[in-house]
């Protein structure tokens, strides 16, 4: 049982004691003070939760629409400050409708709730103190909740697709053993791919517990994450949307009996760790990713620490070409991927956008036009299909 009384106190005494208004307009602090007093200090008193919810939903809609107006990593910390402490306020509304409502609208409120927050800490990056470590107590314990009183018939039943087969041509290395910590530091002095071998991950819970879906429904069935609607993110229709993940895995992810063409979903390059902790214990960042590549020109600076990022997705889903700024340790913790990859001397043959998008190349390297992109003929490349368990090792750009 969810201990609302508990959770609303904890939320009404985060924003009473470390809410910063300083930046934010008079008009706003207004608003949000009134709500914010006129709440009871606790959920069993009677009171119009549902009117503090809409008024909280008024302010979230402003941080959400000033918050567009900017390129994201330009947006003023008070607009994020808002979006995160408007989205608390409007849950602790919530609490108090869960309290006093029937058991019908409790699942509905609780998953209202996670969707909230979710989508605050996703855009705000959640600051302020102790916006973070709260918001992700309150989501842990919503989500236990519902796993606790739902069960999804359809994992009854769940079906993954088989992979196909693909012909390798031009194979990346493949080392014959998992390499020592300085073995891996003098591979890389060569600048180029290889293939670590199973046994470098066989520890982490997550070769286990993510073959299960009813396991990611379990610990995260109802939280909300960005998914990529499309094939490829260069596609003219391609989006993206929230979603809950039981419905990106019902939806996207399994065989059905009578299947009919839908859309291709991708959770991309999504720091889902972060958002969801539980899932993060199910992985351990490599020792290898703490070593200290040499610096040269397309590798100036190396990242302040590790970065982590989660791909999850169905058959058909593909990135295209492109290149980072920095080393990637690519672990396949379940199913099988393609991998093709280029030499940055290859570059020019493979035509990159001009602009924002200068790491991307035009080519879809699925439907080659050797027409518009004459010089793809002569690009050379490695390629590999990468199995669970194994990690691929990929140089800079």
């Amino acid at each position: 049982m969810l201990k609302a009384a508990v959770y609303y106190s904890k939320l009404l005494y985060l924003l009473k004691d470390h809410t910063c208004y300083q930046e934010w307009t008079p008009s706003i602090v207004t608003l949000f003070k009134k709500i914010l007093t006129e709440l009871p200090s606790n959920v069993f008193a009677q009171f119009d939760f549902k009117q503090s919810q809409y008024h909280s939903k008024a302010l979230i809609d402003l941080a959400q629409e000033s918050i567009l107006l900017y390129p994201y990593q330009n947006v003023p910390t008070y607009w994020r400050q808002l979006l995160m402490d408007a989205s608390i306020l409007q849950a602790i509304s919530m609490i108090g409708l869960f309290y006093h409502g029937n058991k019908e609208s409790k699942q509905r409120i609780a998953r209202d709730m996670i969707q909230v927050l979710d989508t605050a800490m996703i855009i705000s990056g959640a600051p302020g103190p102790e916006r973070r470590e709260t918001t992700h107590f309150i989501l842990d314990q919503l989500q236990s909740y519902l796993s606790s009183v739902y069960n999804p018939q359809w994992l009854d039943d769940a079906q993954l697709p088989h992979a196909h087969t693909v012909d390798i041509t031009y194979p990346i290395k493949r080392l014959e053993q998992v390499p020592s910590f300085v073995s891996f530091v003098e591979f890389l002095q060569h600048d180029e791919p290889f293939i670590i071998p199973q046994g470098a991950i066989d520890r982490w819970p997550a070769r286990n517990k993510w073959s299960s879906l009813a396991y990611f429904v379990s610990v995260a069935g109802d939280r909300v994450v960005p998914v990529e609607i499309g094939s490829k993110y260069t596609d003219s229709t391609w989006q993206q949307k929230m979603m809950r993940i039981e419905d990106f895995l019902y939806d996207h992810v399994i065989v059905k009996k009578d299947e009919q063409e839908h859309q291709t979903a991708y959770l991309a390059q999504h720091d889902l760790f972060c958002q969801i902790p539980t899932l993060a214990k199910d992985v351990s960042i490599p020792d290898y990713c703490y070593c200290e590549p040499r610096l040269s020109k397309r590798y100036t600076e190396p990242p302040v620490n590790v970065i982590q990022n989660a791909w999850f997705g169905p058959q058909g889903t593909v990135s295209p070409l492109h290149h980072d700024p920095y080393h990637n340790v690519l672990a396949q913790v379940v199913g099988s991927k393609y991998l093709r990859l280029y030499a940055p001397s290859e570059t020019e043959k493979l035509y990159p956008y001009d602009g924002i998008m200068s790491n991307t190349s035009q080519v879809d390297v699925e439907n080659q036009d050797f027409d518009t992109f004459p010089l793809l003929k002569e690009a050379h490349y490695v390629e590999c299909i990468l199995q669970a368990g194994e990690l691929l090792y990929i140089p800079v750009s």
